[in-house]
């Protein structure tokens, strides 16, 4: 196989999760042609493989190629970002989003992710930029070139001094609201989902929980998560209990702990169907009140025009037809209420005897030569004609009149 052939197959096999087949197919294309398109590819199959230090090994190698493949950038982002260097790849999504400001890729989020890791939050912050991310926004403009290298971290401010404690325990209520503590104090846990035509992915953005700490249960329709909150008391935990939008399958379902998150993969029974919410949709009855808009009339008496609109229709429910249109309504009623055997008899019997004849006696229809031996009498000022032959007539009469 070529070069191309092998990059093809390579991504098929990322598109269907074989991350590690996809990476034998991207190396093997590598070594026939060594390029920025195939080494951003391998960097990805060794991103979703956990393997960092190589994905940045690989991307480097693109942007020798390429100094402007915004991809390469962004998978150098979430390498740096899943090391702990957030400082770096907050560049990386930076110069990624300079190179193409148009693509798809989800740089806006990653670089929230990255504030809200330098702040020391376990959230992304909306609107809320981190002093050390502040400090760094000069670095950051340096030309696409330069800023491939790493760029030193920058240095915390000290930290201010404390307040007292009469000027604490004198501080307002709602500070701790307004900064988006939870009651106790805490950053809440952030939930994140997205899903595909056969998995649904949930997110908890929670550091340092272990695998072993971790309690999950999966079931039909249900999910419920919980361990204890990082660095907290011993009775704080975080729990989780949803009632899902649709079935899973529980024996198909995985979780994955790493040092910043908790990721779920919820394995769909009902596949290709898109959940327009991780939660099941409780329906809500309408008030009641009257289904048609109300117009302003002077007449005191009000009528309700949609019972008229009922009464109507049964009218002309149990209006009976008459004439041809009865005979058609009998027909249809045979027709619609038959078996295949008498439905082909009928069929049969009207297309081949140019509708004079309709039964519903298959074995009779079945043996009955409606267009030779057993074609009835023509209808009253009428007869038969065989199309074809009367068709060569007219033509010899044409030619016989030239």
């Amino acid at each position: 196989m070529d070069a191309a052939s092998l990059y093809g197959s390579g991504n098929v096999n990322f598109l269907n999760e074989d991350y590690e087949e996809a990476l034998k197919h991207f190396t093997c294309a590598v070594t026939l042609q060594d390029c920025a398109e195939h080494r951003s590819a391998r960097a990805a199959a060794y991103l979703k493989l956990g393997k960092f230090a190589e994905t940045l090994d690989d991307v480097a190698a693109a942007l020798a190629f390429e100094p402007k493949c915004h991809m390469a950038l962004h998978r150098r982002g979430i390498a740096l970002f899943y090391m702990g260097d957030y400082q770096n790849a907050k560049l990386a999504f930076e110069e990624s989003s300079r190179a193409n400001p148009s693509s798809k890729a989800p740089r806006a989020l990653w670089l929230r992710k990255c504030d809200a890791e330098l702040s020391g939050s376990t959230l992304p912050l909306g609107g809320v930029v981190a002093e050390a991310s502040k400090a760094a926004a000069p670095a950051a403009a340096v030309p696409a070139a330069a800023s491939a290298a790493p760029v030193a971290a920058v240095e915390p401010k000290a930290a201010p001094e404390a307040p007292s404690a009469s000027a604490a325990a004198a501080a307002p209520a709602d500070v701790a609201e307004k900064s988006g503590l939870s009651i106790s104090g805490r950053k809440p846990i952030k939930r994140e989902w997205y899903q595909s035509n056969t998995t649904v992915f949930v997110t908890l953005f929670a550091k340092g929980v272990t695998r072993d700490e971790c309690k999950v249960d999966f079931k039909d329709r249900e999910l419920s998560v919980s361990f204890p909150l990082p660095g907290g008391a011993a009775d704080e935990e975080y729990n989780l209990d949803v009632e899902l939008y649709d079935a899973i399958d529980p024996s198909s379902c995985k979780i994955d702990v790493s040092k910043v998150k908790v990721e779920l993969a919820l394995a769909k029974k009902n596949i290709g169907l898109q959940w327009k919410d991780l939660e099941k949709v409780e329906f809500v009855p309408e008030s009641a009140g009257p289904s048609q808009p109300a117009y302003p009339t002077s007449n005191k008496a009000k009528k309700d025009w949609s019972a008229i609109d009922k009464d109507v229709e049964a009218e002309l429910k149990h209006e009976k037809p008459a004439g041809d249109e009865a005979l058609n309504t009998l027909f249809k009623q045979i027709y619609d209420r038959a078996d295949d055997e008498t439905r082909r008899a009928m069929n049969k019997s009207f297309q081949t005897s140019g509708g004079t004849v309709l039964s519903t006696n298959w074995g009779e229809v079945a043996s009955s030569d409606y267009e030779g031996k057993d074609r009835p009498t023509a209808p009253e000022g009428q007869e038969w004609r065989d199309w074809k032959n009367s068709e060569k007539g007219e033509k010899g009469e044409k030619g016989e009149k030239k």
